[in-house]
């Protein structure tokens, strides 16, 4: 019986999951009736008061334009618009105020959006007894005016956005008249010219106004690129959209357009220099973990996470670099309190959302996209050769022997030296240069992407799927081992289908799905940038590498070896695999409620998204083999160990996240009164095995926004988050985040004069409060711990003989239940402006944010207590900056060009950290910015000594004052006359940029496309890692040497006049290793970041071959840098952190790609 239930619900759901695929074909070659007419019809419901007398029919219409946000377009050769009319209308809708304007003329309209079409009708019988009572009359010297006039060229196009779909409702004008059309369904115009040499200027919302020569033709195809600053007219805000024009937030977006300009493999790469307020470093670059850390504004907090809140498609996601940019429509950012006050305790960081694309009604479109990359890294550091390795060696220990006491004793024997130089005796006195022994030159990447979109009445449908494949720049190793490959390789497989179903003609459906899998593949060891810093560990000399196919060793002991580091790490050698899955789905659905009241609509929506990680390690012994001379002048290779078999471990990782939400939405317009109004609930849950307590995480999310406009003129937005966390303590859990912007518009005031000179000027301010609940440390801090094991507690036996530490219990650290979230109040000022018809548009912002109740331990009370120290709600900072966008849009005959900049500023200090007070005010961590460099100040070398035996010089305590020409000469700050760790003192800045700048160009003419994007940063410090300023002498074993090195003062270089960039040489004993800013480098940067160069083949050629559009492109990535660092370093690796280890180069990508549309 039970096997015959189980049988029974296996097939209902079968049955089901067929039903909903048949269900959903079956809706998606339904259709629906067009609802264009809707927004028509808002436009010709708002009322105007007119009072116009003996005024031309073109003064009449343009005085309506400046009262409601309309355009009219007619043909000036068909119809006059000369003839004198007087208008009286009080406080009548627009429909009828033209029904009764151009009635008695025998003209009527038509209106697309908010472009209305004017042209010539028949005049109904009695409509001149209507002209006085409605308040419109023909002056009588003008009844006879003629209407059409002739000797016209009549002439048609077809217009395309860049991926060959058709435009409806774009405009085409003649230029220097009021001539003009608008597309139909199909993208195509007739338009009447006086001649076939005019001008045409054809303009739509979200693509670059084009300015076109006839140049004798009668039928013309035109091709609009979209514009990035008309994400303008609509653009994405928290929990939906609104329109630009009425936003009163800090909000900056860009479109796919730019975002695949970078031949990059994630979206934080393609973003860099391209958004004011985003702050992006790029720590290395090695497939699959080369993402930039992205920040907008800067750092507010100095504990927990600082990464923005990331929305995909309205759904919070963990990684977002993995989506494949061609199936992206926007990225949009939102930086201040108005904006992200929605988002309550994860909105402190900024959000950062991203839209991806969806279909449109229309012919199905196909869209095929190939790409092939050729990488090299943007700088490589070479390390000294043998020769000068070891002379330079010998000079470091003559130099430290003055400082020890000792005899100097040579390490290497001129002998040596000269074996060094010629290359005579390559295993035993070896010169290899590791950065090119384990680096190609060049390796490869290939990305694919095949889309399909378009739909009909009632479903559209966008379904993507994408490829892409990263080889990593290790040389091969096929001839040491050919059973793996530890060669860094990252492959991603992208699918996307987004469907958009109209049910009803009320209710819709959206049905997104998406699948990113990873596939990575590299070394075993604990991270790659170990093998990087091993390579820099190694000296040109100290193994000749690989012999036949051998790795050889040629010192017995612990050594250096970057091919033991790539092949054979902690004697576990292998190849690491990773499979990773991100699997996401969402239903939606949206109810027009408009039988209780105009403008009221509900929406809803599940999402589920799951991740899963399938490890596999492989590991085999490797053999290294040790060289011996044997006394007849042979070499032996003595084998280190024997062969074995490969083992094999595997471990997996996963988690989920369900994301439910429910809002009601209210839009409508009363007069010149716009109201909006949202209420909104959402609830997220993640499970994942690895949390404390296996217990899930959750939030729960009240929101609410309220938005104001009057006439265009005055906006008022109020917005208010109550979120809960289960982090915090039962009564604690919800707090209350509103915020609060008033925008003002001037150029809609009546005052403001009519001018080509500004056409557009808002000023918007902005005050609330936001919150963060990622603060770092353990979950559930409200909870105290009872006790922990700890290791060492207790000592028992006898000292020098059973003496010996015992593990023990001690105490726990004590709950804290009044812990809570950080609290974020953020100011900001902005001002929007347009000048010369639009060509050129600036937005800038002022922004202040003060961060309280940030997590931290307190550092002042005592150990003597006992007890470890619960986090505390006690830290204060402060974040304040500007940052302005400036663009400038213009055509030069049928060359279009662009130019646009932003710049961005961004200082936080630390108002208030619990900390032991240091004896000197200057060392303390409060009132200084975040990762502030404290160091020693140089003021440059010793060069004599006459300099050194000065009576004024302070002592230098670490060294016993043994100091020598070509030691730093050191400042003594507090004037003790002691150089100590009292004289470290704030130096230069941190590793962040409180500056980030970018500079674009682009431009085209005559199918040919071209961009440059300049990229750079300022205010921020590089401290060199010791593999990169020490020489490695005083390493066991010694470590490689840089090759910069060589410009270290000697006596010899100093007499001879010659470049000296680095204190004298030294094994052990120097007061040169203590942190200064002799090793500070300015890190700022100018680079290309992106170059792209484009041809779109000819329209009509393509037609016959059943193509829409083709686009063959060039572009490079990371091109080229200026800095003030050492050669071979690029200033935006920054260190790891870990003395051991270096970052993985950056890289240099040259791409060339094809991108073809049916």
């Amino acid at each position: 019986m039970g096997k015959r239930i189980t049988f029974c619900l296996n097939s209902l759901v079968t049955i089901m999951r067929i039903s909903l695929i048949q269900f959903s074909l079956a809706v998606t070659f339904s259709s629906i009736a067009m609802a264009h007419d809707i927004k028509g019809q808002d436009v010709l419901d708002q009322k105007i008061t007119l009072e116009l007398r003996d005024q031309s029919v073109k003064s009449v219409l343009q005085a309506i334009e400046t009262l409601v946000d309309v355009r009219f377009m007619y043909s000036s050769s068909r119809i006059s618009t000369n003839k004198k009319i007087n208008v009286v209308a009080r406080k009548e809708p627009l429909g009828d105020v033209l029904d009764k304007m151009l009635r008695p003329l025998q003209l009527t309209y038509q209106i697309s959006g908010r472009q209305i079409v004017i042209k010539r009708g028949k005049q109904p019988p009695g409509s001149n007894d209507d002209r006085s009572s409605s308040g419109f009359e023909l002056v009588p010297s003008e009844l006879n005016a003629e209407i059409l006039l002739p000797n016209t060229i009549a002439v048609t196009g077809e217009i395309t956005d860049d991926q060959g779909s058709p435009i409806l409702g774009a405009t085409v004008q003649v230029k220097g008249t009021e001539s003009g059309a608008v597309t139909d369904q199909e993208g195509k115009f007739t338009l009447q010219v006086a001649d076939l040499n005019v001008i045409l200027i054809v303009s739509y919302i979200g693509f670059e106004t084009q300015e076109i020569s006839l140049n004798g033709r009668e039928f013309i195809k035109i091709t609009l690129a979209v514009d990035t600053k008309s994400l303008s007219e609509l653009v994405v805000v928290g929990y939906g959209v609104q329109k630009k024009i009425n936003t009163t937030g800090a909000i900056s977006s860009i479109g796919t357009k730019e975002l695949i300009q970078s031949p990059v493999a994630n979206i934080s790469n393609s973003l860099v220099g391209r958004l004011p307020g985003l702050f992006a470093t790029q720590s290395g670059g090695e497939p699959g973990n080369d993402g930039s850390k992205i920040r907008i504004r800067g750092v507010g907090t100095f504990s927990g996470n600082t990464d923005p809140l990331v929305l995909v498609d309205g759904i919070e996601v963990s990684n977002y670099n993995n989506i494949d940019p061609n199936e992206i429509e926007s990225v949009t950012i939102l930086k201040d309190a108005s904006s992200t006050a929605v988002y309550g305790i994860r909105g402190a960081n900024g959000v950062l959302i991203i839209t991806t694309k969806r279909g449109k009604t229309g012919a199905p479109k196909i869209s095929y996209t190939a790409n092939q990359g050729f990488n090299s890294f943007t700088a490589l550091r070479e390390n000294m050769n043998s020769a000068d390795y070891a002379t330079h060696f010998n000079t470091a220990l003559k130099a430290d022997a003055y400082v020890t006491g000792a005899a100097y004793v040579p390490r290497y024997t001129p002998t040596d030296i000269e074996l060094y130089a010629n290359g005579q005796d390559p295993i035993f006195h070896p010169n290899s240069n590791w950065f090119d022994i384990m680096f190609r030159k060049v390796s490869t990447q290939a990305q694919h992407n095949l889309s399909i979109s378009g739909g009909q009445k009632r479903v559209r449908y966008f379904i993507s799927g994408g490829y892409y494949n990263q080889q990593g720049l290790f040389k091969d190793t096929r001839d040491i081992i050919d059973a793996f490959s530890p060669q860094s390789i990252f492959r991603r497989y992208n699918i996307r289908s987004n469907f958009n179903f109209d049910i009803t003609s009320r209710l819709k459906m959206a049905l997104d799905l998406s699948s990113q899998t990873e596939i990575r593949s590299g070394n075993n060891n604990s991270t790659t940038e170990r093998v990087i810093g091993d390579i820099a560990r190694t000296s040109s000399l100290e193994t000749p590498g690989v012999v036949d196919g051998k790795i050889v060793n040629i010192f017995t002991g612990s050594r250096n070896n970057p091919y033991v580091s790539l092949l054979y790490p902690n004697a576990a050698g292998g190849v690491k695999r990773s499979y990773r899955n991100y699997l996401n789905g969402s239903m939606r659905f949206d109810y027009d409620l408009g039988l209780i009241t105009k403008g009221l609509s509900a929406n809803g929506f599940m999402a589920i998204q799951t991740y899963n990680d399938q490890q596999i390690i492989n590991t085999k012994t490797l053999i290294t083999y040790l060289a011996v001379r044997l006394p007849d002048g042979t070499i032996n290779y003595v084998p280190s160990t024997t062969e074995a078999q490969f083992n094999f471990n595997q471990s997996g990782t996963y988690n989920r996240r369900i994301t439910a939400q429910f809002g009601i939405d209210y839009k409508r317009t009363f007069g010149k009164h716009g109201v909006t109004a949202l209420l909104l609930y959402n609830q997220q849950k993640t499970t994942d095995p690895s949390f404390a307590f296996l217990i899930p995480k959750g939030y729960q999310s009240y929101v609410g926004r309220a938005t104001y406009d009057f006439g265009g003129r005055y906006l008022a937005e109020v917005n208010v988050g109550y979120n809960g966390t289960e982090n915090f303590a039962p009564g604690k859990r919800f707090g209350l985040f509103p915020a609060y912007s008033l925008g003002w518009v001037l150029s809609q005031e009546a005052f403001f004069p009519t001018q080509e000179l500004v056409s557009f000027l808002k000023i918007r301010g902005s005050y609330g409060e936001v919150g963060n609940d990622n603060i770092g440390g353990s979950r559930f801090l409200y909870r105290p711990t009872s006790y922990s094991m700890a290791g060492n507690i207790y000592y028992f036996g006898n000292v020098g003989a059973t003496y010996a530490g015992f593990t023990g219990l001690r105490e726990g650290a004590t709950g804290n239940p009044d812990v809570t979230w950080e609290r974020a109040v953020k100011q900001n000022l902005g001002v929007e402006i347009r000048m010369f018809k639009d060509k050129l548009s600036f937005t800038g912002d002022v922004f202040k944010e003060n961060r309280s109740d940030i997590l931290a331990t307190p550092q002042t009370i005592s150990n003597i207590t006992g007890l470890s120290q619960p986090a505390t709600n006690l830290g204060r900072m402060e974040n304040k900056g500007y940052e302005a966008d400036l663009t400038f849009t213009n055509n030069a005959g049928e060359f279009g060009y662009r130019i646009s900049t932003n710049y961005s500023f961004a200082r936080n200090k630390v108002l208030f950290r619990d900390e032991i007070p240091n004896q000197y005010a200057y060392q303390n961590r409060t009132g200084q910015r975040l990762g502030q460099n404290f160091g020693l100040i140089a003021d440059g070398l010793y060069n004599s000594w006459e300099e050194v035996n000065d009576a004024n010089r302070p002592v230098y305590q670490s060294v016993n004052n043994r100091v020598q020409p070509g030691d730093i000469r050191f400042r003594d700050v507090n004037g003790d006359g002691i150089i100590n760790d009292f004289d470290q003192v704030p130096i230069g800045y941190s590793n962040i940029p409180e500056i980030t700048y970018g500079i674009s160009l682009g431009g085209n003419y005559k199918g040919f496309d071209l961009s440059v994007l300049f990229q750079g940063v300022g205010n921020v410090s590089l401290y060199y890692t010791r593999f990169q300023r020490t020489s490695g002498y005083g390493g066991a074993p010694p470590e490689g040497s840089p090759n910069y090195l060589i410009e270290s003062w000697t006596q010899e270089r100093f007499e001879a006049g010659l470049p000296i960039n680095f204190p004298r040489f030294s094994v052990s004993t120097s007061p040169n290793n203590a942190g200064s800013s002799f090793f500070l480098a300015d890190a700022s940067y100018l680079r290309i970041k992106n170059v792209e160069i484009g041809y779109s083949a000819n329209p009509k050629l393509l037609k016959k071959l059943g193509v829409s559009s083709c686009r063959l492109y060039a572009n490079a990535n990371n091109l080229f840098t200026w800095d003030k660092v050492y050669p071979g370093i690029d200033p935006e690796n920054t260190s790891t952190g870990d003395t051991n280890t270096e970052p993985y180069p950056l890289v240099r990508t040259i791409n060339f790609g094809l991108n073809v549309n049916f």
